[in-house]
């Protein structure tokens, strides 16, 4: 599918007049850029895992407003009207840059073009991660989950899903029972399946992840062991595991650290991850107070990996 994306660099008091003269040239749709917006969400929460050093000057203080219309149009044309409407209310209200830029869009420009970047790695000593386009002959001693990462996080390549990896692999047991809390694509489900657990509960509240996790449940052949929910913990029937992982972010790992002791029992294994370095503290000490024993952690750029045992 091909379409036109025209581009205008404005400021937010013109940014209405201009989605409404877009969408009257038969665009068939618009979307806003706003840092200001963005820059206030971040400010306001100094606790998003997700915002790096530095995140907020990427974007500068421009609105850019896009629009997308059907390939056959002329933008050219549209590039004409609309600088001829932004002349018109320049001098009644600031348009700020008021560039006006246009490409041809094309879906196959990154519908598989990605895929050339997603090739089989070692995700631990005996865990192969293989994507379903890749050809690959496993070691004797290495087991191999074919991985797919559809709309949902989770391939196994960011530090927070190795660590959980590393760690699963050291302290799972044969015929444990694993809850894989924030599952995402369902890869530590996965590999705790092939390290030989007894079942699996992979649970999350995305619905893009939760088809995505039972689609690579399924294409791994772990239907038999591995069940997938779409919910929190408080969907999750009230019974004991014996290996945790809670792959999140330090404010979910943190709310839900009371309710976690009614899914433990003595000797469970509870892995904690998606923790930035500045809040490893923080949740050391409030899970120490509820009575877990840190047994082990780990640490891989920004990021910390704890594990406990109840």
């Amino acid at each position: 599918m091909k379409w036109i994306e025209v581009s205008v660099r404005t400021t937010q008091e013109a940014s209405e007049v201009i989605c409404d003269k877009l969408m009257s040239m038969g665009a068939n749709g618009t979307e806003m850029v706003d840092p200001i917006a963005f820059r206030q969400a971040l400010e306001s929460n100094r606790y998003l895992d997700y915002a790096d050093d530095g995140l907020l000057d990427k974007y500068g203080t421009d609105i850019i407003i896009k629009a997308y219309f059907p390939d056959e149009s002329d933008p050219q044309i549209i590039s004409e009207e609309l600088k001829q409407t932004l002349n018109n209310i320049s001098d009644k209200i600031s348009i700020g840059p008021g560039e006006i830029s246009y490409t041809l869009r094309d879906d196959s420009e990154w519908k598989d073009s990605w895929k050339q970047y997603f090739k089989p790695f070692k995700i631990t000593e005996k865990i192969v991660i293989k994507p379903s386009w890749e050809e690959y002959v496993p070691r004797e001693d290495e087991l191999v989950i074919e991985m797919d990462p559809g709309m949902a996080f989770g391939t196994g390549t960011h530090e927070t899903t190795k660590m959980c990896a590393v760690l699963g692999e050291k302290y799972l047991r044969g015929n444990d029972k694993v809850l894989d809390l924030g599952c995402g694509t369902a890869i530590l489900g996965i590999l705790a399946a092939k390290l030989g657990a007894l079942s699996v509960l992979a649970v999350d509240i995305d619905e893009a992840a939760v088809k995505t996790a039972r689609q690579n449940v399924q294409r791994n052949g772990e239907t038999n062991k591995i069940k997938v929910i779409r919910g929190t913990l408080n969907d999750v029937p009230e019974e004991t595991f014996d290996l945790i992982f809670i792959n999140i972010i330090a404010d979910v790992i943190l709310e839900i650290s009371r309710d976690i002791k009614k899914y433990a029992k003595n000797g469970t294994y509870i892995i904690l991850s998606g923790i930035i370095k500045d809040r490893k503290a923080e949740v050391k000490s409030k899970y120490s107070d509820l009575g877990f024993i840190l047994i082990d952690e780990l640490n891989m750029g920004e990021w910390e990996a704890l594990a406990f045992r109840a």
